[in-house]
């Protein structure tokens, strides 16, 4: 019975409730409708002696009005910001392309002076071959002829989609640079033979720093003791006592001596029948048997045997002849008579 009573009486409430919430709104209702129906006058009055202008509107429409003027004068803050931010935007851009065409011209120029150092590297890599006696390798796709200008140097045929003709001719001058490489690798195997066999040549100069002079050279000449005239078979290159005396060439030392002429004396053996003799040696410092290299030390330079002063007396013989040093000393030195190496 309570839980009844109970049930009874919240029903009741809430049917006061809802009955009070219909009234309240039906007043709002009327409310609305009254204020919708009500009508508000609107006078324009010119300067002119013109009357003014009289509407009437009622709240809704006044409203949609009010609206509508805000919707416009909204939008136009938000094109107008838009355009703003647009306008920059576009500004900020055309700056970036005006720079990126600033630095592809640099570019450009610098491929310009690339082109250019490529025809003169062309040009002396095939004279340099030329006079190797190798032959210079064809080259796919054209190659600099010296026009001067970037279009002409690389002759672009064909350029393929979305790469642009300097990217092709930076790609065909690393082509060129890629064919180059082989040539250069001859011309190293060319210079690295002509460079062991000038170390088995007597073309080294005797006296360790290219220091010296020569005093008498091969031929005719008056005898610095005698003072009579006779057949020099060598050079005589003065220089101070100790002075470190060196091989002119890869060889073998043969023998080791001393008598009254040529004092103490080395004679080293090369390839191909030459033979090279090191005479008024101070010292000593290789031994008979020993393999000597192009520069090596063999011993000092002195004052022993028959001689005018301290200088060291080379000769190169080439199988049972004495041949002039002048003709082999002069491929890798360059010296006066009667003067200073230079």
């Amino acid at each position: 019975m309570a839980r009844h009573g109970l049930r009874g009486g919240f029903l009741g409430l809430l049917g006061v409730f809802l009955h009070s919430v219909r009234y309240r709104l039906a007043e709002f209702g009327k409310s609305l409708s009254g204020l919708v129906r009500k009508r508000f006058t609107i006078m324009l009055i010119p300067h002119s002696q013109r009357g003014g202008l009289n509407l009437q509107v009622n709240v809704l429409v006044l409203v949609v009005v009010v609206l509508a003027a805000v919707g416009l004068v909204s939008s136009f803050f938000y094109y107008t910001t838009m355009y703003t931010g647009s306008s920059r935007l576009v500004s900020q851009q055309s700056r970036e392309i005006d720079r990126t065409e600033q630095e592809l011209e640099a570019v450009r120029s610098e491929l310009n002076e690339v082109f250019k150092s490529a025809r003169l590297f062309d040009g002396t890599l095939e004279a340099t071959l030329g006079s190797l006696g190798l032959n210079y390798p064809e080259q796919e796709g054209p190659r600099p002829d010296g026009s001067g200008d970037l279009e002409r140097d690389m002759i672009v045929e064909a350029v393929e989609p979305g790469q642009t003709p300097q990217v092709q001719q930076i790609q065909q001058l690393a082509s060129f640079m890629e064919t180059a490489v082989d040539p250069l690798e001859e011309i190293r195997e060319v210079l690295g033979d002509q460079k062991d066999l000038l170390a088995d040549l007597p073309n080294f100069w005797p006296i360790e720093g290219g220091t010296g002079r020569v005093v008498m050279e091969f031929g005719p000449n008056r005898h610095p003791v005698t003072d009579q005239w006779y057949i020099h078979k060598g050079f005589d290159i003065a220089a101070p006592v100790g002075t470190p005396i060196v091989a002119s060439a890869n060889g073998k030392v043969i023998e080791i001596g001393f008598d009254h002429t040529y004092g103490l004396y080395v004679w080293v053996r090369h390839k191909y029948g030459f033979r090279t003799r090191y005479a008024h040696l101070q010292s000593i410092s290789v031994s008979e048997g020993q393999q000597v290299f192009q520069g090596e030390h063999i011993g000092t330079l002195g004052n022993t045997g028959r001689g005018s002063g301290s200088s060291l007396y080379f000769q190169i013989w080439l199988g049972t002849d004495v041949v002039d040093p002048a003709a082999f000393l002069k491929i890798s030195n360059e010296f006066a008579y009667l003067g200073n190496m230079r």
